[in-house]
């Protein structure tokens, strides 16, 4: 069985939106790393060794050591706003 003329279209077109989308998400994710960067650049915290996340929108004290069990880590995630 072979795909006509007008599916090979629809085929090549969702592929070109799919690679629009594609680039859309990396130029959200480079403004989002520059405005992390400029964030913690304003309130010194790379100089202090601490990085912003955007997913909590915390600030994370990239000196502490991370060994312990997941639960600790998740702990000092969940508690890291009251921390710092």
């Amino acid at each position: 069985m072979q795909l006509d003329s007008n599916d090979s279209y629809h085929i090549k077109k969702i592929q070109m939106d799919v690679d629009r989308k594609t680039l859309e998400a990396q130029r959200a994710q480079q403004e989002l790393n520059r405005l992390t960067l400029d964030l913690e650049h304003k309130y010194g915290l790379i100089d202090n060794g601490h990085n912003i996340d955007p997913r909590t929108a915390t600030i994370v004290d990239n000196n502490r050591s991370s060994k312990g069990s997941g639960k600790e880590l998740l702990e000092s995630i969940a508690l890291g706003a009251d921390n710092v």
